[in-house]
This record gives structure tokens, C-alpha cells and sequence, in this order.
């Protein structure tokens, strides 16, 4: 299944994921975190196939808009990155994720 983000919002758009990844259970949790992605206004981006029907992301704007919950948390550095939930790095925040469904073998996340 993949999985893709849309930006609808009209300003530029990050985004970063949490998804199910076993390679990591050996660091105390099944999930890799993986970001960022810029995207356009009216641009999309493919950011991960997955088996399982559950990913999690975190989202930020331009203007300083998020698009956050209760999943996780996570660490976010700066710049891009691909890790293991549970390892952090010196400057990363901690952020919450949304849980997002994967219905079908194309779901797309509308960012508005």
C-alpha cells in the first residue's frame, strides 16, 4: 500500500512519519520515523509503502501551522532523517503524529 501526502493549505508544507518497521524492535519499538518532505501548494509527495494499514505523521507550514496528535512522540531534527523511534538526536523536538488508515493500495492524506 502506498501512502502519499497532498498539500492543500496554500503555503509550503513538511512532513514527516511514523510507520511499522521490525528492523527496529531491536532499539525497544517496531516503528522507524522518516522525514522531511517540502511540499508545494498543490503538490503531492509518495512517502512510503507499507503492509500495514496504520502510519502515523507530523506536518508543519510555512506560517508556523501544524498538523500534530497524540501518537508518539517522536523526535524531528532539523533536517532530513531516517530512524528508529526510540533514538533521538542532540537538537531534534519532540512532536505528536495523527494516525492515519491506508484503506486501499493508493490513499492520499489531504493537507488543508
Amino acid at each position: 500500500m502506498q501512502l502519499h501526502f497532498r498539500n492543500n493549505y496554500g503555503l509550503r508544507i513538511w512532513v514527516s512519519i511514523m510507520y511499522y518497521d521490525p528492523g527496529c524492535s531491536a532499539y525497544g519499538s517496531p516503528w522507524a520515523t522518516r522525514g522531511w518532505w517540502a511540499i508545494d501548494y498543490g503538490g503531492q509527495a509518495y512517502v512510503l509503502n507499507t503492509n500495514n494499514r496504520y502510519a502515523y505523521f507530523y506536518a508543519e507550514a510555512a506560517n508556523g501551522a501544524v498538523w500534530a496528535g497524540g501518537y508518539g512522540p517522536i523526535y524531528v531534527p532539523q533536517n532530513g532523517f531516517d530512524l528508529c523511534q526510540n533514538i533521538g538526536q542532540t537538537g531534534a523536538r519532540i512532536v505528536g503524529l495523527r494516525e492515519v488508515y491506508i484503506p486501499s493500495d493508493v490513499h492520499t492524506v489531504n493537507l488543508t
